[in-house]
C-alpha cells in the first residue's frame, strides 16, 4: 500500500512537471523548447559544490523549525549536469551526498524546560544520504537569457523535482569512562536498521522493516550569478520532502516491550531506549544534574535517582511513544561553481 501511494505521488509530480514544461511554451511546435529556432538558446553546464544539511523529524520537531536550522548542522557535497532547454526552463540531473544528524540531548538544551521529554528519551543518530534527482529549473526573471553568451548577470529561479536516495542510520555505542584518567570515551558507530529498535517485524503488532532506498522530492529557490563567459556562481536552498519516517530510525510507534527486544539481541534493547545512560553518547556530556532536576520538578520522583538508576522507569516502555507520525525531511543549502559548455550551433552570418 505504501509503495502504491509512493508511485502515485511520483507519477503526479512527473505529470505536473510535464504540464508546466509544455504550458510555458506559447507555441510549442514552432517556438518551443524543441524548435529549431530555440536551439540557439540551448546550452549545458556542469557544477560542483557543497553546503550545509539540516534535519527535521522526531529528534528535531517541525514545531521548533528554527532550532532545527541551527542545531546539529552537518554538510553536503554535490555535482550536477544542467541542460538549458529554453530561456525559461532547464533540466538538471544531480547527485548529492548529505550527512544529517539529530540528538535529543543537544536539541533539548535549546529549551530544557519545554523539551524535557526529548532529554529523557536521549536518542541520537547520523545518516549519510546519497541522493540522485532529476529537477526542473524555472527562470523567475523577466529578462531571459539568450544562449550561453547571453546569460543574464543574475538569474533567480525556482525548482521542483523527484528522485531517490540511499541511506543507513547509525548511532554511537554507550559512552564509557576511562578508568585511568576519568575522561569520557565515545563509542563507535553502529548501523541501526538491523537492531529493530522499534520492534520491526518481531510480530504483527510492531512496524515493518523499512527500506534503505526511498523516494525524495526536492523543492526550493536559487540564484545564478554570472562570473564571466564560462563560469556562474550558484546559491541555492532546497527542502527535501520524503514519505519516510525512519531517517532517524525513529517512527510512529511506542517503545517495544524489552522482553521482545532482548529476544532479538541485547544490542537491540540497548539502542531502542537510551534513557538510562548517564552520559550523552553523542557528545559525552553528563546528563545526571539535569535528570535530577527534571525528575524532581517535572516528574515528582522522590528520590530522583540518576539516569542509570531511574531513567528507564522515568521514560519508556510502556507509558511513552518512541516517535511521532510525521515523515522526516531535510534541508540543504548549497554554493556551486558552474562551468558553461557552449552549444555547437553557431549563429548564421549577418547579411
Amino acid at each position: 500500500m505504501k509503495l502504491l501511494k509512493t508511485n502515485k505521488l511520483a507519477f503526479g509530480l512527473i505529470l505536473s512537471f510535464s504540464i508546466v514544461l509544455f504550458a510555458t511554451q506559447e507555441n510549442f511546435s514552432q517556438s518551443g523548447i524543441f524548435s529549431k529556432k530555440n536551439k540557439l538558446n540551448q546550452y549545458s553546464t556542469v557544477g560542483i559544490g557543497g553546503g550545509s544539511s539540516h534535519y527535521f523529524g522526531d529528534l528535531s520537531p517541525y514545531g521548533y523549525f528554527y532550532y532545527g536550522l541551527i542545531t546539529n548542522v552537518r554538510w553536503n557535497a554535490t555535482i550536477n549536469y544542467t541542460r538549458q532547454l529554453s530561456p525559461q526552463i532547464a533540466a538538471r540531473v544531480g547527485f548529492t551526498w548529505a550527512r544529517i544528524a539529530g540528538d535529543d540531548y543537544t536539541f533539548s538544551q535549546r529549551n530544557i524546560d519545554k523539551l524535557f521529554q526529548p532529554f529523557l528519551r536521549n536518542l541520537h543518530f547520523r545518516n549519510d544520504i546519497k541522493e540522485f534527482t532529476l529537477t526542473g529549473l524555472f527562470n523567475l526573471s523577466q529578462q531571459y537569457s539568450k544562449g550561453p553568451r547571453g546569460r543574464s548577470s543574475i538569474m533567480p529561479y525556482s525548482f521542483i523535482g523527484f528522485g531517490f536516495f540511499a541511506h543507513n542510520p547509525q548511532a554511537r555505542d554507550v559512552a564509557t569512562i576511562n578508568p585511568s584518567n576519568g575522561n569520557i570515551l565515545l563509542g563507535g558507530w553502529t548501523n541501526l536498521r538491523d537492531k529493530q529498535t522499534s520492534g520491526q517485524s518481531i510480530n504483527p503488532t510492531y512496524p515493518k522493516a523499512y527500506s534503505l532506498i526511498q523516494p525524495v522530492f526536492p523543492v526550493g529557490l536559487g540564484v545564478k550569478i554570472k562570473i564571466n563567459e564560462k563560469f556562474d556562481l550558484g546559491i541555492e536552498g532546497g527542502f527535501r520532502i520524503t514519505l519516510f519516517d525512519y531517517l532517524d530510525d525513529v517512527g510512529n510507534s511506542d517503545f517495544p516491550d524489552p522482553a521482545d527486544l532482548i529476544a532479538v539481541s541485547p544490542l537491540s534493547l540497548a539502542f531502542a531506549n537510551r534513557a538510562g545512560e548517564d552520559y550523552s553518547a553523542f557528545t559525552g556530556a553528563s546528563r545526571i544534574a539535569q535528570f535530577v532536576n527534571i525528575a524532581t520538578n517535572k516528574l515528582s520522583l522522590a528520590p530522583p535517582g540518576t539516569p542509570s538508576s531511574n531513567g528507564l522507569a522515568a521514560f519508556g516502555f510502556p507509558n511513552y511513544a518512541r516517535g511521532s507520525r510525521r515523515p522526516d525531511s531535510y534541508f540543504t543549502s548549497q554554493i556551486t561553481l558552474n562551468y558553461t559548455i557552449s552549444s555547437q550551433l553557431k549563429c548564421p552570418p549577418i547579411k
